[in-house]
């Protein structure tokens, strides 16, 4: 019986034994598929991942932040796109500045990064998209005031960008939906799955070979100059962006010709250059940046009076350009920055790094397209004998009272000039404009749309027609009128205007002028379902150039210069209707 019992306990601890073998290899197998399976789910060394935290919005609106002037509500009350919850944003009172927006994000150097998100609106408004340093000095780091179109429903949008403006990874990034300027009373915003990737490893900036010498005034001001007909000083007494040096400009008295530029610069022909670098001003007084022939006739040599919106603090700017004017290598070029008219007494401009290079190799132009032979502006007779334009008397048509008016103002044009203050802030954050001379800024008319001017009514697709009083004028010089009409920003880019021929007088009286809306100039670079900033209108000389020495670009070329008194004062009224297709003649007020 006893050695029954033990062969019985030694079978069984031989079962025992052969149970714990398969049950280890069970636990050992099924922790091997675990272990797969977690490598097989998780991203890989080259899978970006979302920087965003919360991008649909699904865990309330934790990480993100709403911000306005105005006044509004924040929420995740609505159904997303297609999940249970999304942003959602009501605007009860507009502002000058209204943004949602996510901080403390990290950010690598000289990287792609790609934005993908959902939005809307109910009425069709746009918002801008930023991404920037979260506090002072508020460094742009790759992306600044990018506008999105939204329409009324959900629609995707992707936004593609390199980081700049910082050499270490940061973690101080700030992902900016802006509403302003584009919001309404009442307006409602909804947002979801934002997703924010790396696109591309970190590729080291390529040292350029810059074209300047002394680019950050490390060798004190040599070989740059300044030059003022006012007063001031240029010195390289001052700290830079992260160098011991950088040109420092005080201006004393403004002038109407104040640059800095460096000469005798080569450039080849039909080649696209950068020109990157960094300024500010004390007041955040702007300027202009031209690329042109150093002596007479001084012809442009691709880049002329680029506006560049300085700052109070570092920032950095990049201009690209192709050359043209020439037709082989020149080394009489200048680069230069001009302060005027933007400069006041006491104004303080900082200029650091400044490198001018070539990035794409020569590209000859079509045989067929011979280079034109460039043509000196002949001298203007001081005293031309014009012919008096003779006051039209318009032939009445029934109007439809189906018409726009954009601006219906009485005016005295002089040679002073003033600040005219913006409805609304532009883009770039300004709510004031300069006005005065030759350039004259003004506000819509009271029932001025500020939105779509082609749904429901296409007005931008009818006709403009101008009339103008002219009560009183100092001279027989003719005189063409033009209307010009801004969008985000008072920029070259950013408007569209008249025929400054079809507006002609010499003396009092009452003259019309209509064209079809889609020949006025730059009519394309216009969005005309968006609201547009303000209007202005242009006094040119009978050459249809501005008769304004506010502007250096334009001192000297209008016909009697330097005499203003010969065009101003002039007092005028001006009115320009906007009459959509179809829609007859004006009623003129």
């Amino acid at each position: 019986m006893f050695v029954l019992l033990k062969q019985k306990e030694v079978l069984m601890m031989g079962m025992e034994n052969i149970r714990k073998k398969v049950l280890w290899k069970r636990i050992n197998i099924g922790l091997i598929c675990f272990m797969l399976f977690a490598i097989y789910l998780s991203p890989s060394s080259g899978e970006s991942i979302n920087i965003v935290s919360n991008p649909g919005f699904e865990s309330g609106t934790t990480n993100w932040v709403f911000y306005t002037n105005g006044a509004g509500t924040f929420l995740n009350d609505v159904p997303g796109a297609a999940t249970p919850h999304a942003g959602h944003i009501t605007i009860t009172k507009p502002g000058t500045n209204v943004q949602v927006y996510q901080k403390n994000l990290v950010l690598e150097p000289n990287t792609e990064y790609q934005l993908d998100f959902k939005a809307f609106s109910e009425n069709g408004h746009d918002l801008t998209v930023s991404i920037k340093k979260h506090s002072y000095p508020y460094t742009n780091y790759g992306s600044r005031n990018k506008v999105v179109n939204l329409g009324t429903s959900w629609g995707s949008h992707s936004i593609t960008f390199t980081t700049s403006g910082f050499s270490g990874t940061v973690n101080d990034a700030r992902l900016m939906f802006s509403m302003a300027p584009y919001d309404a009373t009442g307006d409602q915003y909804y947002f979801d799955d934002v997703i924010l990737k790396k696109v591309s490893s970190v590729t080291p900036p390529v040292t350029p070979s810059s074209i300047l010498s002394n680019p950050g005034f490390e060798s004190g001001t040599t070989p740059w100059i300044f030059y003022t007909n006012g007063a001031g000083t240029f010195l390289d007494d001052v700290s830079g962006s992260g160098s011991p040096h950088a040109g420092h400009i005080t201006i004393s008295q403004p002038g109407t010709n104040v640059q800095l530029y460096q000469k005798y610069l080569t450039l080849d022909p039909y080649s696209v250059y950068q020109l990157d670098f960094k300024a500010y001003s004390g007041t955040g007084h702007d300027l202009a940046v031209s690329i042109k022939q150093h002596g007479y006739p001084y012809n442009n040599y691709g880049l002329t009076n680029k506006v560049v919106n300085l700052g109070t603090t570092w920032e950095s700017h990049s201009i690209t350009f192709t050359t043209s004017g020439f037709s082989g290598t020149v080394n009489d070029a200048r680069l230069m920055f001009s302060m005027a008219p933007y400069d006041a007494s006491g104004d303080q401009y900082y200029f650091d790094d400044v490198i001018l290079t070539k990035v794409s190799s020569v590209t000859l132009p079509p045989a067929t397209t011979p280079t034109p032979t460039l043509t000196p502006t002949p001298t203007p007779t001081p005293t031309p004998t014009p012919t008096p334009t003779p006051t039209p008397t318009p032939t009445p048509v029934p109007p439809s009272g189906n018409q726009l008016v954009v601006l219906d103002v009485t005016h005295t044009h002089t040679t002073k000039v003033t600040y005219v203050p913006l409805l609304r802030e532009d883009i770039s954050g300004k709510t004031q404009t300069k006005s005065g001379q030759g350039f004259s800024k003004f506000n819509f008319a009271p029932d001025f749309p500020t939105s779509s001017l082609k749904t429901p009514i296409n007005y931008a697709g009818g006709t403009l027609y101008q009339r103008i009083k002219v009560n009183t004028k100092p001279s027989t010089y003719p005189v063409r009128y033009q209307i010009c009409l801004f969008q985000d920003e008072i920029t070259h880019e950013q408007h569209a205007c008249s025929q400054s021929s079809l507006l002609t007088f010499t003396g009092t009286g009452t003259y019309y002028a209509s064209q079809p809306m889609t020949s006025m100039y730059q009519y394309e670079n216009i969005d005309w379902n968006r609201e547009l900033l303000v209007a202005m209108t242009v006094v040119k000389d009978n050459n249809g150039d501005p008769v304004d020495n506010v502007y250096p670009q334009f001192v000297g070329n209008w016909l009697g210069s330097p005499n203003l008194g010969l065009y101003y004062p002039m007092d005028v009224r001006y009115t320009a209707i906007m009459v959509p297709p179809g829609g007859g003649a004006p009623v003129w007020p």
